[in-house]
């Protein structure tokens, strides 16, 4: 425990950009024992394991090393799935590769750049959004299928809601810096992007193909 525990404790603070000294004050204990706890010259009781995950927001397993995921957000994926972050099952690409990714970007932007994190949120509801209306469109569900009023049909609010996706990412203007960051997402972020580019040549082929 106390390896993980002290490298975790470590990296959440700096992550931050809090000093030693405020965070000792704010979970109340001097400076010189979370010193070392991040050492892990001491190992600390469980007490303060669940007051350090309350003050940073994250889970106990995740300060323990048991889990990646800082906020639990892939964990109850990866188990009602049967997978592991690095395991061959991730080579597949199908639904829970691509909720892993999301969940994976989710919890890094979260700590990294709140606003880049409010964006993919947005991104992410944006084209589920897009996913209903497309279904209703196409008949496979009925506008009441949702308990409010949803403008499935209203062509000039829907090219909005377009225009509002495409700004949120393609805007430079938009994204805010982010810290550079050179941290590996697991092997279902590979997956991701080489079926999608793969993806996307077939298609640019075929459409090539058509115009000769």
């Amino acid at each position: 425990m106390a390896i993980a525990f002290s490298t975790r404790i470590t990296a959440l603070r700096k992550e931050r950009g809090l000093s030693q000294k405020e965070v000792a004050m704010s979970l109340g204990v001097s400076q010189a024992l979370l010193s070392h706890y991040e050492k892990g010259v001491r190992e600390c009781g469980l007490e303060f394991v669940v007051r350090c995950a309350e003050y940073f927001g994250v889970t106990t397993d995740y300060l323990l090393g048991k889990e990646d995921s800082k906020y639990g957000t892939y964990n109850a994926l990866l188990g009602e799935y049967g997978k592991t972050l690095y395991h061959d099952e991730n080579s597949k690409l199908d639904i829970s590769t691509i909720l892993l990714c999301l969940s994976a970007f989710a919890e890094r932007f979260s700590t990294m750049d709140s606003k880049l994190g409010d964006k993919l949120l947005w991104g992410a509801a944006i084209s589920e959004y897009k996913i209903m209306v497309s279904s209703i469109s196409a008949g496979r569900f009925t506008p009441d299928c949702v308990d409010v009023p949803i403008r499935w049909n209203d062509k000039m609010f829907q090219n909005f809601v377009d225009a509002v996706y495409q700004g949120l990412f393609y805007n430079e203007k938009t994204l805010p810096a982010a810290k550079i960051r050179n941290d590996k997402l697991p092997p279902f972020a590979n997956t991701l992007v080489t079926a999608v580019e793969d993806y996307v040549i077939k298609i640019a082929t075929s459409y090539d193909n058509k115009e000769e």
